[in-house]
C-alpha cells in the first residue's frame, strides 16, 4: 500500500510539473477592490485558485460534520457508561451468588 501511495504522488507531482512548465504565460491578477496588481506566471494563478477551493471544501465539509461528530462523542460517552454500569451490576451479582 505504501508502494502504492508513493507511485500515485509521483504520477501526480509529475503531472503538476508538466502543467507548470506548459504554462509559464505571465499574467496580471488584481486584487479588487485593492489597487494592487501582481504579475504571475499563469500556473501559479491556477494552482493558487484550485489551492484555495480545495481548503474551502475541507472547511465546508469539516463544518458539515459536526453534527455527526457531536453524536459520535455523546455516543461514545454513553457506552462508557453503560460498560461502567454493566460492569458494576456484575460485580454486584458476583457478590450476591456467594
Amino acid at each position: 500500500m505504501k508502494l502504492l501511495n508513493t507511485i500515485i504522488a509521483a504520477v501526480v507531482a509529475l503531472l503538476i510539473i508538466l502543467f507548470a512548465v506548459s504554462n509559464l504565460e505571465p499574467v496580471v491578477v488584481t486584487l479588487w477592490p485593492l489597487p494592487y496588481q501582481l504579475p504571475l506566471q499563469l500556473y501559479a494563478v491556477i494552482l493558487l485558485a484550485a489551492l484555495v477551493g480545495f481548503i474551502g471544501g475541507i472547511v465546508g465539509a469539516w463544518l458539515a460534520g459536526s453534527d455527526r461528530r457531536r453524536e459520535t462523542r455523546r455516543l461514545r460517552r454513553q457506552v462508557r457508561d453503560l460498560e461502567q454500569s454493566l460492569a458494576r451490576h456484575q460485580m454486584n451479582a458476583g457478590e450476591e451468588n456467594r
